[in-house]
């Protein structure tokens, strides 16, 4: 008897279209809330920043500069939004958040409920299914936090213009520009890799928050050395450079704090734990007397590091490159232990 060939039926994959809403359709929810949380977050930095603007526009408009009702103008303006508070505080942890909530769920949520499977079997397989779910969520996560960044921007300019905030300010630079689009994009990439790890969204979510919140806090350390920092013996650095250190020389040699402070002393003020700020001993200085005046009269010098404003988008640029290349890194090795993974 002649053996009768099976003819086998040729399965064709799913389209990328069709994969890319079913995950639309499984994290709407989540996607719903995050867009409800930034509506608020949008609200209230339109709102603020309106209020800054016309307290801002107050203070120059008012004349004459020097006296009492310009001053006053002017310390309502920078007592009311010189401190970010707990707003600065959200914003500042934002883009890792956002990462994290949307990027967390995506492999580890399949993975926690078993419905992997289903998935893996039904003509998308593994590669396919992680593709189509973590592709347009980390272009989505990046355009909208690059987008969140410009509106804080935009609500900052006022504290910018007036020298209060140097848009180098460590609260400032990292939620800004094109670098809020590389945090969110590294949140939401150890989102991903802690997902698979973890195969738990809670634990996957806690773990990503951290490893951001320890790499937000290596990067505020050496963000300031991207570049070498330049020097200034200049009284009068503008607001808008970041100033980094500052100390005392003499003939060109730097004098150690407990120097400073024998001298100052001798005038009732001194130079507390090498802040380089100047302070006054109670009851003991002579208010007739500028101690920074008193130091350069004796012949000292004060020397300044800081980052030049202009730096600001080179600054951006650089970090918005590491970042991306640390991002793209952690979802290659999501990937490659997606392959490896048993089924």
């Amino acid at each position: 008897m002649t053996p009768v060939a099976v003819p086998t039926m040729h399965v064709r994959p799913v389209s990328w279209t069709r994969l890319s809403w079913v995950s639309w359709r499984r994290a709407r929810a989540t996607l719903a809330a995050i867009a409800a949380v930034l509506a608020v977050i949008a609200f209230y930095l339109v709102l603020n920043g309106e209020r800054m603007r016309s307290t801002y526009a107050t203070h120059l408009a008012c004349t004459p500069v020097h006296s009492a009702s310009c001053q006053f103008a002017w310390e309502n303006f920078r007592n009311g939004y010189s401190q970010p508070g707990l707003p600065g505080v959200i914003l500042l942890f934002l883009p890792g958040i956002i990462g994290g909530f949307v990027g967390a769920p995506i492999l580890a949520r399949e993975l926690e409920t078993g419905t992997f499977r289903y998935a893996w079997t039904q003509g998308a397989g593994r590669m396919r299914w992680a593709i189509a779910a973590i592709v347009p969520g980390a272009v989505g996560v990046a355009v909208i936090m690059a987008g969140f960044g410009a509106l804080v921007t935009w609500h900052n300019k006022p504290l910018l213009d007036s020298g209060i905030t140097p848009r180098l300010h460590p609260t400032v630079f990292p939620v800004t520009g094109l670098a809020v689009a590389g945090w969110a994009l590294v949140g939401f990439a150890l989102g991903v890799l802690a997902g698979l790890l973890w195969r738990r969204v809670l634990p996957a979510l806690a773990t990503a928050l951290a490893a951001w919140f320890g790499l937000a806090l290596l990067a505020a350390q050496i963000r300031m050395h991207y570049l070498p920092p330049l020097t200034t013996t200049s009284l009068d650095l503008s607001g808008k450079n970041f100033g980094i250190d500052q100390w005392w020389t003499k003939s060109g040699v730097r004098v150690s704090d407990a120097a400073i402070n024998a001298v100052l002393q001798a005038i009732g003020f001194q130079q507390p734990g090498g802040s380089g700020k100047i302070t006054v001993n109670p009851g003991k200085a002579d208010p007739s007397v500028d101690p920074v005046q008193y130091l350069i009269q004796h012949g000292y010098t004060q020397v300044t590091s800081y980052q030049p404003d202009s730096r600001y988008w080179t600054f951006q640029w650089i970090e918005l490159g590491w970042l991306t290349a640390l991002a793209l890194a952690l979802l290659a090795a999501a990937f490659w232990f997606l392959r490896r993974r048993p089924a």
